[in-house]
């Protein structure tokens, strides 16, 4: 090779390494400012994309529902009733005048206790009072006058009782009969009646519910 061709040869290699240096910066163009949040812009924006990646693929959050309890209704406190009763005075009937029936032997019943349909235990003693007026036009003789069981349950303790004293026309008198109610429960009638000689008159009944 004659040494003009390596001379050319030698340029063109100098030439083609010229060419691949980097071109220097120009002096007078500025360098560059470095912004000092540029690290934390950087750490805050990849935390937001990696909460937002977790929040997409994580699992759903059951959130608990609170069952309202049942409320207690208040219960209303009874007031007490007073409830007052009045005893019911019982006015005895009227005395009709002597002779009105017409009859020689006649009475009218003025009060009897205990009242018919009584409720009274098993086999206890009681008395029964009659207060009856003489309403006839003749007298009831003491020796000659008695009042005694007819008919019905007996109930009695004795059956007949001879009259206290002379009981005339007008007059009033209370009959007492000492009596035993039955063992076993139920209703119960009983009849007497005042008798003068072989003559019965004045009905007094008694009826009583053993229970």
């Amino acid at each position: 090779m004659s040494k003009n061709k390596k001379t050319t040869y030698l340029l063109l290699i100098l030439f083609l390494m010229l060419a691949c240096v980097p071109s220097l910066p120009n002096s007078s163009s500025p360098l560059p400012t470095f912004d000092a949040n540029a690290p934390l812009t950087a750490i805050v924006e990849t935390f937001n994309a990696a909460a937002a990646q977790t929040q997409t693929f994580a699992p759903p959050t059951w959130t608990s529902t609170v069952t309202p309890t049942r409320t207690s209704i208040p219960t209303e406190t009874p007031s007490p009733t007073f409830v007052f009763l009045l005893p019911t005075a019982t006015i005895p009937p009227t005395q009709i005048p002597v002779g009105s029936s017409g009859k020689d032997l006649e009475c009218q019943i003025l009060a009897q206790d205990p009242p018919n349909g009584s409720l009274m235990q098993k086999s206890v003693d009681f008395v029964v009072r009659w207060t009856i007026a003489n309403v006839g036009t003749h007298t009831w003789p003491s020796d000659n006058t008695d009042y005694r069981y007819i008919s019905g349950d007996k109930l009695y303790v004795q059956p007949i009782y001879d009259l206290e004293r002379n009981v005339v026309a007008g007059e009033t008198i209370e009959l007492i009969v000492n009596m035993q109610t039955p063992a076993n429960v139920g209703t119960y009638s009983t009849s007497w009646r005042i008798v003068i000689s072989k003559e019965q008159f004045c009905p007094l009944d008694l009826t009583i519910i053993v229970g």
